[in-house]
């Protein structure tokens, strides 16, 4: 079949325009996701000069223990509900930051300003931790008001499932001093103990005997098929910040017996080192 030299042209030049609006395309998805990461000589230099708003990522929790002097809390799951706390110039510069260089939310939290319109957004990944490591100006909250005890108090004897193990003082939390002591050389029986941070992570270094299966804080899914139906669950992550969040998500689809362990968590291979986190 014989094809005309100017039908062979309009084809490749189609072709050609295809290709170029495809690479536009991805251009213009790459340059919105590109995030600009500042160090701590920088961030220190913006909150010195009062040249940007500092947003914490991290949960309320976390927020009240201790954060950046004068930032906003504004976790991912309550961006859509607190927009309204940011600031109406869209050129403005912000500074995203959360619990340091393994913590994603800073991240989340930067691609969510970008596409609300925010074109100075910037990253700084050591966060809190490196903040207060070089003596930086923090606050914390607390409220002034008691709360109203909840049924599962710091102390508290529970047993299920052929074993024993204490209460923290918030729902759903087991005793965080008690289990600082057991989780890495006595873990009692009948625990299953659950790393709910990515794979990587989880490859670079975890508690002995724990599992992995990862929280998707997006869809707040977890894969459920890794986890003992006959043992008591235990969550942790990095912090106690995403494994509350997973412990209580899943308490309420699957039962009572699944609680989240709130500290500090830093691994390498299975050399662990474990800070309980205080209460509030």
């Amino acid at each position: 079949m014989y094809n005309s030299p100017k039908l062979s042209k309009r084809r490749i030049m189609k072709a050609l325009v295809f290709k170029l609006l495809a690479l536009l395309v991805l251009v213009s998805v790459a340059q919105a996701q590109d995030l600009k990461i500042i160090k701590f000589s920088e961030a220190k230099k913006l909150f010195e000069n009062k040249e940007a708003l500092f947003l914490d990522a991290r949960g309320e929790k976390l927020f009240k223990r201790g954060t950046i002097l004068g930032s906003l809390n504004l976790p991912v799951n309550r961006f859509q509900k607190s927009i309204a706390f940011l600031p109406n110039d869209k050129n403005a510069k912000v500074v995203s930051f959360c619990n340091g260089f393994k913590c994603e939310k800073s991240d989340e939290l930067a691609h969510l300003l970008q596409k609300a319109g925010y074109t100075n957004v910037l990253v700084y990944k050591g966060g809190y931790p490196e903040w207060k490591e070089k003596s930086m100006p923090l606050m914390a909250l607390k409220t002034e008001t008691a709360e109203p005890k909840v049924e599962e108090t710091k102390g508290q004897k529970y047993q299920a499932k052929g074993t024993t193990i204490y209460l923290g003082q918030d729902k759903g939390m087991i005793d965080q001093f008690w289990f600082e002591k057991v989780v890495l050389n006595d873990l009692p029986k009948n625990i299953q103990l659950v790393d709910i941070r990515k794979a990587k992570d989880f490859k670079e270094g975890h508690i002995k005997g724990a599992v992995n299966a990862t929280w998707d804080s997006k869809t707040e899914k977890i894969d459920i098929s890794k986890i003992s139906d006959d043992k008591i669950i235990v969550f942790y992550c990095n912090t106690g910040m995403q494994s509350a969040e997973a412990a209580l998500s899943l308490k309420n689809r699957v039962g009572k017996d699944v609680f989240y362990f709130d500290a500090n968590v830093t691994c390498e291979k299975n050399n662990c080192k474990v800070e309980a986190n205080e209460n509030l």
